[in-house]
C-alpha cells in the first residue's frame, strides 16, 4: 500500500494551443535524467532529435552553456536544429532533451510561442 501513495515515475503535462491558425499541443515527460518534449502541429511525431549541454569555459565569464543537436529519427533539416537549440536555450535545463518537433509554421514567432507553452509545463 505504500507504494500506492509513491508519485509517479514520470511526471507528464501537456498544453494546447491555437498558434498562427494551426492547432499546437505540447507534451513534457519529466524524467530523473531527462526531458522529453512533444511539440506537434501535426498531431504525430516528428523529427525526434536529442539535445545535450556543452559547457564552454570562458576568460571573461564562467561556463556558458552551449548545447548540441543530433538527429535520431526523422528528416535532418538545419531548421529543425535551430529551432530545437532556440527552445532548449531558453529552457536551459540541467538534464539531457530528447525532442519530438513536427511544427508547419517555423517561423520565430512560433517557435517563441511553443518555448513559452513548454515553459508553461515545467
Amino acid at each position: 500500500m505504500a507504494a500506492s501513495l509513491k508519485s509517479p515515475i514520470v511526471q507528464s503535462k501537456q498544453i494546447a494551443k491555437q498558434i498562427s491558425d494551426h492547432h499546437t499541443e505540447v507534451v513534457v515527460n519529466k524524467f530523473e535524467d531527462h526531458l522529453f518534449i512533444i511539440a506537434t502541429q501535426y498531431m504525430k511525431l516528428g523529427t525526434i532529435l536529442q539535445v545535450t549541454r556543452d559547457i564552454l569555459t570562458h576568460d571573461i565569464q564562467d561556463n556558458i552553456p552551449m548545447f548540441s543537436t543530433k538527429v535520431l529519427l526523422g528528416k535532418d533539416e538545419p531548421i529543425t536544429h535551430v529551432m530545437a537549440k532556440t527552445i532548449v536555450t531558453a529552457l536551459n535545463p540541467l538534464v539531457p532533451v530528447i525532442m519530438s518537433l513536427a511544427i508547419k509554421d517555423t517561423s520565430p514567432d512560433t517557435v517563441h510561442s511553443i518555448t513559452d507553452m513548454i515553459k508553461s509545463c515545467l
